[in-house]
């Protein structure tokens, strides 16, 4: 008696396991991707550092990316571990946009240098991510402390063709236009502050020495971006 009723058992056991697994063959799959190493943030993606797996059409996330399309040659907008399942809402097309508010790439060897710039020196603030701009430094005697009757500075060219990654306020946050956004009307209408541009890394110095002795003035640029000078 004991005997059969192991055998039962066994064959209970074995019934539900094949039960288990023609039901998950059954079910629909889907290809999502999985990152296969850390991915740190502003990193470019590339095909070596994700993976297509199937896992049952119900398992992922919406926000879950399913083709590598919509992920290689993106850039990390938050750390991506190892493992991970690629969320569409931790990439960006541009690096920095959600970070730093960048509307535009920086190249190899640039790094991005804040102007600080009132609406009347930037083209009345008539800019926008993406735009080229050129860059005169204009001695200022207030700054300078210039004496009366010393001859008057001559303005410099900093830079022709440079790209406007991001408009900001005074205070640092991102420019954006209040007619825009929707909603009722901000009580104070955002102002701009600074042009954030792309520069070249070995020019930091010249700029940030410009910025202590002059007022900058932008205009928008003719030049192609093939044509833009560091």
């Amino acid at each position: 008696m004991r005997a059969r009723r192991t055998a039962y058992v066994i064959v209970f056991l074995v019934a539900s396991v094949l039960a288990a697994g023609l039901y998950y063959v059954a079910q629909p799959r889907t290809a999502i991707i999985r990152a296969m190493v850390d991915i740190p943030v502003l990193t470019p993606i590339t095909a070596d550092m994700v993976e297509i797996v199937r896992v049952g059409s119900l398992d992922p996330a919406a926000t879950t990316v399913r083709s590598l399309d919509d992920v290689v040659g993106w850039y990390a907008a938050l750390p991506i571990l190892s493992g991970q399942d690629v969320d569409g809402r931790a990439l960006e097309r541009t690096p920095g946009q959600r970070a730093f508010g960048f509307g535009a790439p920086l190249g190899p060897g640039q790094v991005a240098f804040a102007l600080p710039v009132e609406p009347s020196e930037a083209v009345g603030a008539a800019l926008s991510p993406g735009a080229r701009v050129d860059v005169v430094a204009v001695p200022n005697s207030l700054k300078t402390q210039a004496l009366l009757g010393a001859a008057a500075p001559t303005p410099v060219v900093l830079g022709q063709g440079l790209t406007v990654l991001a408009l900001r306020t005074a205070d640092g946050h991102t420019l954006t236009d209040p007619n825009t956004g929707g909603g009722s009307q901000p009580l104070v209408v955002p102002k701009l502050g600074s042009v954030v541009v792309a520069i070249a890394q070995d020019r930091v110095v010249d700029f940030a020495a410009a910025a202590l002795s002059s007022t900058f003035y932008l205009a928008l640029s003719p030049q192609a971006p093939a044509a833009a000078t560091p």
